[in-house]
């Protein structure tokens, strides 16, 4: 409903709000609303560098709904720099089921790269598609965090 979709890009909003933060926070957050009646379509997610130092780790996340019934999903992923260098590959996203009752959303966290380093300034874009449409995927995102 379109109630539900507002407060969805207020909270993925307040996310990506709350990664730019720089100095403030060691993690950088962003997502994309995709279809979830049918996602196979690219969704973009833009983020600002300004940190070409610091090795971070990448995970992936994905926000989906009750009938999103998978439990991997192929995506590909490709990662453009701000000089427009592109490093682009299939990636197997295994979504971790609960054994608690499901609940009407879902989120899961994918480690995707560890010990990474951003070294150029600027805006990265990360483009993530699925090799095949699927229902039930809300939205997509990307998380850095600083490694340890």
């Amino acid at each position: 409903s379109t109630v539900k979709r507002r407060i969805r890009h207020i909270l993925l909003g307040g996310i990506l709000f709350a990664g730019i933060g720089g100095c403030q926070s060691p993690d950088q957050t962003a997502a994309a609303d995709v279809n979830p009646a049918s996602w196979g379509q690219t969704a973009e997610i833009r983020m600002e560098n300004a940190d070409t130092v610091t090795l971070r780790d990448v995970a992936l996340f994905v926000r989906y709904d009750e009938r999103f019934a998978e439990d991997t999903l192929t995506v590909r992923i490709a990662a453009i720099a701000p000089d427009s260098l592109r490093f682009e590959e299939a990636f197997l996203l295994a979504i971790p089921r609960t054994k608690s009752p499901a609940p009407l959303t879902g989120e899961a966290l994918i480690p995707y790269r560890h010990r990474i380093r951003l070294v150029r300034a600027g805006e990265y874009r990360w483009c993530i598609t699925p090799v095949r449409s699927v229902r039930g995927v809300e939205a997509v995102g990307i998380r850095l965090s600083k490694s340890h």
